[in-house]
């Protein structure tokens, strides 16, 4: 009985385990992917800041026109800024949480021959020395 469930456990932790495991590492990085909203801050990376900026005025007044035009331009540099700065942050948390998947991927590929080699060193341990 012990031999077919080692095997049959070995099959599954090599095959549909493997598969969730996986799986998992993909929705962990979809998710951090979607929770910091890359497409959507890419897309508004010239956007003013929270929308903030100065109408143009009717009529032509050149002092005016300039103030609404620096405002405008530095809001959007503000908003560019910031969000250059969370895209950095959303790489950053991208490539840990691969690493780090990567990092569990491999506990996870080496735990049956750990957990063998843990209880023959264990046995050796315990009645030969």
């Amino acid at each position: 009985m012990l031999p077919t469930l080692a095997s049959s456990y070995l099959a599954w932790h090599y095959s549909i385990g493997l598969v969730d495991c996986l799986r998992l590492l993909a929705n962990f990085l979809w998710f951090i992917y979607h929770f910091f909203s890359v497409p959507e801050v890419v897309r508004t990376l010239f956007s003013p800041w929270r929308r903030l900026g100065e109408s143009y005025r009717v009529g032509f007044h050149p002092e005016r026109v300039l103030e609404a035009f620096i405002v405008n331009t530095l809001m959007r540099l503000v908003g560019f800024v910031i969000r250059l700065i969370w895209l950095m942050v959303a790489i950053v948390a991208i490539i840990v949480t691969f690493i780090l998947g990567l990092l569990v991927m491999l506990v996870f590929l080496t735990a049956p021959a750990v957990i063998i080699a843990s209880f023959a060193i264990g046995f050796y341990l315990l009645f030969l020395v």
